[in-house]
């Protein structure tokens, strides 16, 4: 006879399996993100990232097919990085503004930890084919949700609605990538120093005027509305 206990023991081990199998992928990839950062991307090999894991080399596989793919990894991470802003976004207690900023520069906390990690990260990204069609679905999965903050903002009259959404997103998303490529080779400051700036520079462009916010506001009323239909 099975008892209740058992059914109840039966239905919660997927769920242990499925925290144990996420615990022992994050050690891999926290082992080899250290490696990647001191020793960069090509000289650090399996075996050293099993090492420091403290796991077998069958283990690493069958969570990674290959090195390139703990940076796939990290592109999820940062995949869920994008949804909690685009949650902090819904309800207007922040500005799209705010959320935005928020966004980069915890996006860029990781890469940041040294201009290694971040050559070795780029290096990856372009090295592998598999890889590099797999970070292209994510990016665009991102760039959407950026789209839906950014279309938020425009509501709100926080940003300039004349421009589209789908196109500040594709900026903002080129003003992240290429402030963490020229910080990699560069590095004359932080890397988050440097996003800030670049960011500025993106928000003077759009950012909505006293202007914008009046034509926004009046788009929303009924009388607008219909002044515009009578035209």
């Amino acid at each position: 006879m099975v008892t209740k206990k058992q059914v109840s023991n039966s239905a919660a081990e997927p769920g242990r399996r499925q925290r144990r199998r996420e615990e022992m992928a994050e050690k891999i990839f926290m082992a080899a993100m250290e490696l990647f950062s001191r020793k960069g991307f090509v000289e650090a090999t399996v075996e050293e990232i099993t090492r420091a894991a403290d796991v077998g080399k069958g283990t690493f596989f069958n969570y990674f097919p290959s090195k390139e793919h703990v940076l796939g990894f990290l592109v999820e991470k940062q995949r869920g990085v994008v949804m909690e802003h685009m949650a902090l976004a819904r309800p207007g207690t922040m500005t799209s503004q705010q959320v935005l900023i928020s966004l980069g520069r915890s996006l860029m906390r990781f890469p940041g930890k040294s201009p290694q990690l971040a050559r070795s990260i780029v290096a990856a990204f372009v090295g592998n084919s598999e890889v590099r069609e797999y970070i292209v679905r994510e990016m665009t999965e991102g760039r959407r949700m950026i789209t839906e903050i950014i279309h938020l903002g425009q509501q709100r009259g926080e940003l300039n609605p004349a421009m589209p959404a789908a196109e500040l997103a594709r900026a903002i998303h080129h003003a992240l990538f290429g402030t963490l490529v020229l910080w990699s080779l560069d590095p004359v400051s932080s890397l988050e120093k440097q996003f800030l700036t670049t960011i500025e520079m993106v928000f003077s462009g759009l950012g909505a005027t006293v202007e914008t916010k009046s034509i926004a506001n009046r788009k929303k009323t009924p009388a607008a509305r219909h002044a515009r239909e009578a035209r």
